[in-house]
């Protein structure tokens, strides 16, 4: 087969398979999304606790290297989903307009439109990514024994994501309940750095943190 033949059979299945996603309904996305989000949740907590096994097992330098390696990219991972299904969470229980998107196979699951919904929906759409950060911090200080340096990063990255969701996010929420244009005040917040130093404020607060624990 012809590499023009081949490209133009790549591209064909490409475009059926998109089709097929755009034709599901909200409901079906919805299904797709917790599906794929669910086994990266267990991809990554899996292999974090091969490795950290592995550091039981040998005890060695590179096992635990590993297991730090692991543990930072399981916790980014998990930060990154809760946080995006808090957020979503929020928004369906105050009944915003918040349809699934199109193809739900990244972070971002769901659009917010701040046309069609209310100051009030924003606001809970907003706390609920917070929100599930923090829960997060406690699912992984009540599931997962702090008792070297891999179960160590697993809970800095976790906290060091809270603080820097609060950071940027807080603001936001806050202005927006003493009277603020929730769009406004979101492109604000998106301009006005403190989203960098959010990210500085929590990752040296997670080394902090893996400092202390270890």
């Amino acid at each position: 087969m012809s590499d023009t033949t081949t490209s133009t059979v790549t591209s064909t299945v490409s475009n059926t398979a998109a089709n097929t996603v755009k034709k599901l309904s909200d409901g079906q996305r919805l299904q797709l999304a917790a599906r794929n989000h669910g086994l990266a949740l267990l991809a990554a907590m899996t292999l974090w606790v091969a490795a950290d096994a592995y550091v039981m097992i040998s005890g060695s330098g590179l096992a635990t290297l590993l297991s730090v390696l692991n543990a930072f990219a399981a916790a980014s991972i998990m930060a990154s989903i809760f946080h995006e299904w808090g957020h979503f969470a929020g928004a369906r229980l105050a009944k915003s307009y918040s349809p699934m998107v199109t193809n739900p196979l990244g972070t971002f699951i769901f659009g917010f439109n701040f046309k069609k919904n209310t100051a009030r929906q924003f606001l809970f759409m907003s706390m609920g990514g917070p929100l599930a950060n923090i829960l997060l911090v406690v699912l992984v200080l009540l599931a997962v024994p702090v008792v070297n340096a891999g179960s160590a990063m697993l809970l800095a990255v976790v906290v060091a994501r809270l603080v820097s969701v609060l950071v940027f996010e807080v603001p936001i929420i806050l202005r927006v309940m003493k009277g603020g244009e929730p769009e406004a005040e979101l492109e604000h917040g998106q301009a006005d750095g403190s989203g960098d130093r959010g990210q500085v404020l929590g990752y040296a607060t997670g080394l902090l943190v893996w400092i202390l624990a270890v």
